[in-house]
């Protein structure tokens, strides 16, 4: 398939891709399978990772999950 977006590029499978998502003020990053231009980097998730992806958030909020912190984030006003 060609991306979308550059209209050049092939779209390939991807195993090494961490999604980002924001859950008030935490931020997850998740290992997902995706698919990815190879010209231009642009993404593409299928129906399974978004799924997958859906699933984190929800454990994490209702805290039935807690995966381990990697790294603190500290305001300095």
């Amino acid at each position: 398939m060609k991306c979308v977006i550059c209209k050049t590029g092939d779209v390939r499978p991807s195993t090494e891709h961490r999604a980002e998502m924001k859950v008030g003020t935490d931020r997850l990053l998740v290992r997902v399978d995706v698919e990815a231009c190879d010209e231009c980097g642009e993404i593409y998730y299928s129906a399974d990772a978004l799924r997958q992806l859906e699933k984190v958030r929800e454990k994490f909020s209702r805290r039935a999950s807690a995966p381990p912190s990697i790294g603190k984030v500290y305001q300095v006003s």
